[in-house]
């Protein structure tokens, strides 16, 4: 699940980020997007690329969002994943694309020295589902920054299990046990469940959510388990939907509490139209939204996803 329909219809408070250490090195500077704008959440305010490469650099989690079928969003990460690395920082780069299953083929092929091609055929990318190559960016740019690259995403066997019958049988222990440990309300049910009807288009059976609502979590947790399991000394970048790095619903939840040095960024997108609008972004967020900062950028053009969905 992820989108701007899923990211933007339930946007709700942000917790804190780490502190960031005000000595670290600076991160190189990232050249501004046409027609893109960056909101942070927290100050109210409008900043530059390179403010918000400098200030993830020392989080020890950074987690980045996207609209899948956007380039800009690769390619705007892929930016500022090399940023962190000209501080020095060499993250694991953790990926929704890939499937846990695949892990150890992409290790053997990383240490082959394969190339974004090689590692997409080594970790079993689903090439189509993800339109590859739009995310050969970010595959290249760890690779010029010599940051390991992970696979993030329960297996789709595990996922299968769950959708069939509702349970955590075969899931991963790690996994489950970041499931229990995470404090997970029923007002978060509630709101993760309306999020994935408004991203089927109000189509599903009601049969359906809870198990939709369950596999979401395991993949939430997998990605919480894969970035803290692979995370190097200068912890780990997620890439993956806007829906996936929601601190209020989704990966954050299951990152150990002694572990909260997190900073959340969503790329959503807004025609110009909208962005010279006096209450923008607010209208398109809130007073208070799941993110520390939000990348807007023009929209692509699209066929309506609901057309055709019976």
């Amino acid at each position: 699940m992820s989108g701007l329909r899923a990211a933007a219809a339930a946007l709700v408070a942000a917790t804190g980020v780490g502190m960031l250490a005000a000595c670290a090195p600076h991160a190189a500077a990232l050249r501004a997007e046409a027609g893109a704008r960056i909101w942070d959440v927290r100050a109210g305010a409008f900043i530059e690329p390179d403010a918000l490469a400098a200030r993830i650099a020392p989080v020890r989690y950074r987690l980045l969002g996207e609209v899948h079928d956007n380039p800009a969003h690769h390619r705007l990460r892929a930016e500022l994943i090399e940023a962190v690395g000209s501080t020095g920082r060499r993250p694991a780069v953790v990926l929704e694309q890939f499937d846990l299953a695949g892990e150890a083929a992409l290790q053997a092929a990383q240490q082959g020295g394969a190339d974004a091609e090689g590692l997409a055929t080594a970790g079993a990318l689903d090439r189509r589902s993800w339109r590859w190559p739009l995310h050969r960016p970010i595959l290249d740019a760890a690779r010029r920054a010599h940051m390991p690259v992970h696979a993030g995403n329960a297996s789709r066997a595990e996922l299968g299990v769950v959708m069939r019958t509702g349970e955590l049988t075969g899931i991963d222990p790690a996994v489950r046990a970041r499931l229990a440990r995470a404090s997970w309300s029923g007002a978060q049910a509630a709101e993760l469940a309306e999020d994935i009807r408004a991203s089927h288009c109000n189509k599903l059976s009601e049969a359906s959510v809870p198990r939709l609502v369950l596999a979401q979590r395991v993949r939430d947790a997998a990605m919480a388990e894969a970035l803290a399991r692979d995370a190097t000394g200068d912890g780990a970048i997620l890439v993956a939907g806007n829906g996936h790095v929601r601190r209020d619903l989704a990966v954050p939840v299951y990152l150990d509490a002694v572990s909260r040095d997190i900073v959340s960024v969503a790329w959503l997108e807004a025609t110009a139209e909208a962005m010279r609008a006096p209450d923008f972004p607010r209208r398109a967020l809130g007073d208070r939204a799941g993110f520390d900062y939000v990348w807007f950028t023009p929209p692509v053009a699209r066929e309506d996803p609901c057309l055709g969905m019976p």
